[in-house]
């Protein structure tokens, strides 16, 4: 059984997309009539995905719970903002917010693409396609055998964080954006256009970057204040697979800029549109499918749906491999001279060849337990492959952004660059130097440090050399350098120079942590609108008091334990607060605690301890009373022999309190016994003795104090992360607009050709195309 309408939608959107992909075909093979009806038919297609988009936002705010996904990821409770979010909590709402975007953007894709139009959307549409195939067999719209439950299962508790609105409707939105490179990548090697595609695709491609490297620095973030290990990346396949494309996709970005500017490595720019796609596709299968659920805490489980994520990934990956080699050859090669060692065009592709290096290294260590699974037990690398990995090409990046800025594409001798990076060398050495007298001590944290700073300068010059001269929207690539050196010093000093510590906090009792005192006061209980929290005094040694609020609490529903951390953020230091254990305490107890459901017993120093019977005395209840008396009939076993007891509890109704009195044990004189609470569900009792063991030793519990255990860390300088990421991202923006720009205006330049092609009596009477313009549509 089945939602209906959101079913009918769903298949809509498969028959619309199919029917409009074929048609643009028949356009691209010279029927141009039928032009109107591929466009129709793709509106036809964003229709049903944004139609059945809405169905099933309606059935989550709906509460419908009949409804398998819902009730799988909803629950009646959830605010208004996470019941939204449980939209694309699950497989089959994350594929449908995917194509959501899809289909979205396809309807710029189409008035943007102009001559290009037909193969393009060809390619763009078929590239979703699969998606909604996928959720015509595995529906969202599925309903449950009734009855119908009366609430849901609800929201990962991990997942109800306001970061979990919008983290994943930014990162589908790359994943979305980053098919139109490739269809016009596609599009490119099938019609022999080798660079007009690129003014079109950089727009887009810049956008995937921008839209992933926002994902990415929301997911290490949400990781950094929700989670409470204290680290923002800890290279979990999901995250992984969301990284090693943004990095191939910055790898085109530069490509991409290199063809347009020097008509070079066009074969280059073609693999890269068809890897960065390739990756998103190999990642989700690696996160969906199943294979990945025992090592990534973040993985789908398989929905059986493994055969169809392989299908499109051997579809996909088995075109563009194949147009790539029938290709090859009538691909052009560049008519330029080979440009000096020293020059832009050689620095641009060794960034590209590490970029590329750097995505495949981390792509075979996300595989690694589909690797190993082949010869052994799966199992996957350890988190310190990456980082030994990852620290040599990030320094190579960096480096090579540093020259960039005052490298020529027509050369540089050493000479001059070394004049022009001599201010850039001095303020390296200068922050560098003060790093070192601030205990940055490691060599290779130096050497790090420094070359980051370097590339932050240099770039920065750039940007202000734009500035000066109006020409601050061509800056966008010098910025985002400036950012990447930043974030790479925030990088290597907060994580090389954390410092952590795990203390106890015995309650209102001061600890001192390095140069701060902490003072567990009490626990704030939670209410319909907060969490429990523990609230700590926090006294560093300038003196500014203030009180951290890290949460403790257990999950209503599940039970689990959740904790989020208490971050106090500065420019220079973060300290993080991260509770991980809460002793309530308790007073001084003497005596043995046993508990005994009724027939069974409990040896103690060789006397056994049996409950024979439990019964509930009504008979002040019956007359209008407010007491409930308890009998326990307890049997004492010792050597072969046995002496009866009865223990009394009183338990008075409109008070919620019980009465206890101790009871002599016949046989141990000094042997007693107290009922300190009764279990009706299973008939058992819980009993303390006393002067029942051998060892007095053993009846002693000594009291305990309330206390807190934190994991205190102190981060030097990571607010240098989040800033260097802002920066870059600020410079990704500005580069996006310009060419976005651009690619406007060729644009509106295609349109006399295409009237000029169509016989068009205006076109005819229009303008000339200017020769640069021609050559970018070809």
């Amino acid at each position: 059984m089945y939602v209906w309408p959101g079913v009918a939608a769903i298949w809509s959107a498969l028959i619309a997309g199919t029917a409009g992909a074929v048609v643009y075909l028949f356009v691209d093979r010279g029927r141009k009539e039928l032009l109107p009806l591929a466009r129709t038919l793709y509106t036809a297609f964003t229709i049903s995905v944004v139609a059945a988009s809405a169905i099933l936002m309606t059935l989550l705010l709906q509460h419908r719970f009949d409804v398998s996904y819902v009730n799988s990821y909803s629950a009646s409770d959830l605010p208004l903002h996470f019941l939204i979010s449980t939209f694309w909590a699950g497989q089959e709402g994350s594929f449908l917010l995917w194509c959501f975007w899809g289909s979205i953007i396809g309807l710029f894709v189409w008035r943007t693409a102009k001559e290009q139009e037909a193969p393009v959307m060809v390619v763009y549409i078929s590239t979703f396609l699969g998606i909604i195939a996928i959720l015509c067999k595995q529906s969202p719209f599925k309903l449950l055998p009734p009855p119908a439950p009366a609430d849901g299962v609800g929201l990962n508790p991990l997942l109800q964080d306001p970061w979990m609105v919008i983290h994943p409707p930014v990162m589908f939105l790359g994943f979305a954006s980053l098919s139109v490179p490739f269809a016009f990548a596609i599009a490119a090697l099938w019609k022999k256009r080798w660079d007009g595609w690129i003014t079109r695709a950089l727009p887009w491609a810049l956008l995937t970057f921008l839209t992933l490297g926002t994902a990415i620095l929301m997911g290490g973030y949400w990781a950094y204040k929700t989670l409470g290990w204290g680290g923002y990346w800890g290279w979990d396949p999901v995250e992984n697979t969301s990284l090693v494309p943004w990095l191939f996709t910055t790898a085109l970005v530069h490509g991409m800029f290199l063809q347009r500017s020097k008509k070079q490595h066009r074969k280059i720019n073609l693999l890269l549109a068809c890897t960065a796609y390739a990756a998103i596709l190999y990642g989700t299968f690696l996160t969906r499918s199943g294979v990945l659920a025992d090592f990534s805490v973040h993985s789908f489980i398989d929905l059986g749906i493994t055969g169809w994520l392989v299908g499109i990934l051997v579809v996909f990956i088995g075109t563009s491999a194949a147009l790539i080699a029938w290709r090859w050859r009538e691909i052009p090669k560049p008519t330029q001279e080979e440009p000096p060692l020293l020059s832009r065009s050689v620095l641009f592709i060794l960034g590209i060849a590490v970029f590329c290096v750097l995505a495949t290294v981390i792509l075979l260590g996300t595989s690694a337990p589909i690797l190993t699974r082949l010869g052994r037990t799966p199992s996957q690398v350890q988190t310190g492959f990456y980082g030994k990995t990852t620290t040599p090409a990030g320094f190579l990046l960096v480096l090579l952004a540093a020259l960039v800025p005052f490298v020529g594409w027509k050369g540089e001798t050493g000479a001059a660059l070394f004049k022009n990076s001599r201010r850039s060398l001095a303020v390296a050495a200068i922050l560098a130097a003060a790093a070192f007298a601030l205990g940055a001590h490691k060599p290779e944290t130096l050497v790090l440090i420094f070359t980051a700073l370097f590339a932050a300068d240099m770039n920065l010059r750039a940007v202000l050399r734009k500035a000066s001269n109006g020409k601050f929207g061509g800056a966008g690539g010098y910025l985002a350098h400036v950012g990447v050196g930043i974030m790479l010093a925030g990088i290597v000093v907060s994580g090389a120079y954390a410092v952590s510590k795990r203390v106890n906090l015995p309650l209102n009792v001061p600890k001192k942590v390095g140069d701060t005192t902490l003072t567990f006061l009490r626990v704030v209980p939670g209410t319909t609108e907060r969490k429990q929290a523990m609230e700590i005094r926090v006294e560093p040694k300038d003196g500014k008091t203030f009180y951290a609020y890290p949460k403790m609490y257990e999950n209503s529903r599940t039970g689990q334990l959740m904790i989020n951390p208490s971050i106090r953020n500065s420019a220079t230091m973060d300290l993080y607060i991260a509770p991980q254990q809460y002793d309530p305490g308790q007073p001084e107890i003497v005596g043995r605690d046993i508990r005994l459901s009724k027939g069974t017993t409990t040896q103690i120093d060789g006397v056994g301890y049996t409950l024979k019977d439990l019964n509930a005395d009504r008979a002040a209840m019956m007359q209008g009373g407010k007491d409930l008396l308890v009998l326990a009939d307890l049997t004492l076993t010792a050597d072969g022999k046995n002496q009866d007891a009865e223990i009394r509890y009183l338990y008075h109704l409109d008070t919620q309190t019980a009465d206890a009195p101790e009871a002599t044990l016949p046989g141990y004189p000094n042997a007693r016994a107290r009922m300190l609470a009764v279990s009706p569900n299973d008939g058992a009792v819980m009993l303390r003795l006393t002067g029942v063991s051998k060892n007095p030793k053993d009846e002693f519990q000594a009291a305990t104090t309330e206390s807190l255990s934190v994991d205190v860390t102190h981060k030097p300088l990571i607010a240098l992360v989040w800033g260097g990421f802002y920066v870059m991202m600020a410079g990704g923006l500005l580069a996006f607009w310009k060419r976005a720009g651009e690619a406007r205006r060729a644009v509106l330049e295609a349109s006399p050709r295409e009237e000029i092609a169509s016989g068009s009596p205006v076109a005819a009477t229009g303008p000339a195309i200017p020769a640069h313009t021609r050559s970018a549509l070809d």
